[in-house]
């Protein structure tokens, strides 16, 4: 690779993930059957985010649910262009929403900033967790709001973005957290190994340095800002941390030292073997939604 390759390289990866970008609510609940509610919300700065409130009759128990940078709270197009880059195939959330319905939880899915029929929060800057921690505490603030859920028995279903955001936001206020039974962290992500794989897997020498001046360039960011592995010590709830195993976009030693830092010893490391492609494991309660349940169940 020439320096002018490289420096493209390092320049495609780091404006990629410097802004959100939106793809259709292609699906709702009562496609599937489902009453809904159309919720929307203040993050904590005020940002106004879009979602659903889908009930469970006669449930005291809530999951909270959001989504993967790119995705909403439908899930992700894979399926359309130019959207079929990361697999080819659908990912549809509501699959394992019903799941959870029938088992007897409500859901509150919603959109974070920038994705969706969310508004934009700093010119559609994403921090990749590093300012979507505020959408993160404006849901749990709106469950406790609501007449209907603000006794229930609350968990958190947080997917890669949305679980380094919620990661931060447990280190930043934990007191906003207390209350939570327990999580499901769906691919939480390290800046060290996903630039370890894009940039030094391919010869790129001080990759570190040099993503790190051009992220900061287009986001004002550090890779450091939403890094899960050095917050997973502040998780404090039952945490079950899921991950395809061979996911060529990280390592299997950042899931793992997550797992490891996590402080309580109620937690679980749920291994997707047989693939390399990241969007199955966003896709994976949808279509075998029992370890789900089952954890869900030991822990709320």
């Amino acid at each position: 690779m020439n320096p002018e390759q490289e420096a493209a390289l390092i320049d495609q990866i780091a404006k990629g993930v410097s802004y959100a970008f939106r793809t259709p609510i292609l699906r709702r609940p009562s496609d599937y059957g489902l009453d809904y509610e159309d919720v929307f919300f203040p993050a904590m700065d005020g940002v106004m985010l879009d979602g659903w409130f889908i009930p469970s009759k006669g449930s005291k128990k809530l999951v909270i649910c959001n989504h993967f940078i790119g995705a909403n709270r439908y899930g992700y197009p894979g399926h359309l262009e130019p959207w079929t880059g990361n697999g080819g195939f659908e990912v549809n959330f509501i699959e394992a929403y019903k799941a959870l319905i029938e088992a007897g939880y409500n859901v509150l899915a919603y959109d974070l900033r920038g994705h969706g029929h969310s508004a934009s929060g700093a010119d559609n800057i994403t921090g990749v967790g590093a300012i979507e921690w505020r959408d993160v505490i404006g849901s749990v603030r709106y469950a406790k709001s609501r007449a209907d859920t603000s006794k229930m028995k609350v968990a958190l279903h947080s997917l890669c973005m949305g679980c380094n955001s919620t990661f931060v936001a447990m280190e930043k206020h934990p007191e906003e957290f207390e209350h939570i039974k327990c999580m499901i962290a769906l691919q939480p992500l390290s800046a060290a190994p996903f630039i370890e794989r894009a940039l030094i897997d391919n010869g790129v020498e001080n990759a570190v340095e040099k993503f790190n001046e051009r992220y900061s360039y287009y986001s004002s960011f550090r890779h450091t800002d939403s890094n899960a592995i050095a917050r997973a010590h502040k998780v404090t709830c039952p945490t079950m941390v899921v991950q395809v195993k061979e996911d060529a976009t990280t390592k299997p030693s950042d899931a793992q030292g997550i797992y490891d830092k996590l402080p309580n010893k109620k937690k679980k490391l749920l291994w997707i073997e047989g693939t390399p492609i990241r969007y199955e494991g966003y896709r994976y309660f949808s279509q075998k939604p029992a370890e789900m349940i089952e954890w869900y169940d030991a822990n709320i």
